[in-house]
């Protein structure tokens, strides 16, 4: 409150002390409602396989499937909104689902497009798992609100989207999916600390004698083509996505 103006003062930040493992099985799954599906989420499960969902999400996932069924035969019949939700529901093979989850759902239209690109390169990948935005993999950030005034500083959390294992490979891929030109104070906050605590995380990995190496990536819609190429070379480890040379300038 009574520090000087226009100099320049010290960031607070956490020091990380123990590799602690987050369990995927005791993660809290994906929430979503009807209305989320309607607008902009979607959601991928295998291909005749039993109901994803238990309890009173049943009756609802079978109304899902017979509006599918109508839509199949003619889309007409089904309202605006109806279609809207049909249109969000995608069923792949088993071989192409490499979630550990029986869903993968994303809640915004740059997350669903880099999620078709999995499935359909699903070869280059062992794995990988939409995260759930809260009570996930965490780790803390702090940035600055506003670009051009002198403001406090904000302390949060950020949960990464992507968690996405190489095929054959010790690689783990941890990928934020962003819009394009999306340079905002907090998303520079967040690739610059993403980038220090990987970084961190893979030097401990490194002491423990661990072999797994976890490589932090922002990308924006026009960053996946070049991201697929670069797993595809095996050229991965060092590049860094156009969105990313925003963030970092």
């Amino acid at each position: 409150m009574f520090r000087e103006t226009d100099q320049k003062h010290p960031r607070m930040s956490q020091t990380a002390k123990e590799i602690k493992p987050v369990d995927l099985a005791a993660v809290p799954r994906q929430s979503f409602s009807e209305g989320a599906l309607k607008e902009h989420g979607s959601l991928w499960t295998v291909e005749e396989e039993q109901a994803p969902f238990g309890g009173p999400e049943v009756h609802l996932w079978e109304q899902w499937q017979k509006w599918k069924k109508v839509a199949g035969i003619d889309e007409s019949a089904l309202s605006d909104d109806v279609r809207r939700i049909t249109d969000r529901l995608q069923q792949v093979d088993l071989r192409a689902f490499k979630s550990p989850w029986n869903v993968h759902y994303t809640s915004h239209e740059p997350e669903r497009k880099f999620s078709d690109l999995l499935f359909a390169n699903a070869d280059l990948f062992d794995a990988f798992v939409k995260m759930p935005n809260t009570g996930g993999y965490d780790f803390p950030y702090s940035y600055k609100p506003a670009k051009a005034a002198k403001t406090h500083v904000a302390n949060e959390h950020f949960n990464p989207d992507f968690f996405i294992k190489v095929a054959a490979r010790h690689d783990i891929l941890v990928v934020e999916v962003k819009d394009d030109n999306d340079d905002s104070n907090r998303n520079r906050a967040k690739c610059r600390d993403g980038l220090k605590h990987f970084e961190t995380l893979n030097e401990r990995l490194k002491d423990a004698g661990e072999e797994w190496r976890y490589h932090f990536y922002f990308l924006s819609p026009g960053d996946y083509a070049s991201f697929l190429q670069q797993v595809k070379d095996k050229t991965f480890s060092s590049w860094k996505s156009g969105l990313m040379q925003e963030l970092m300038a």
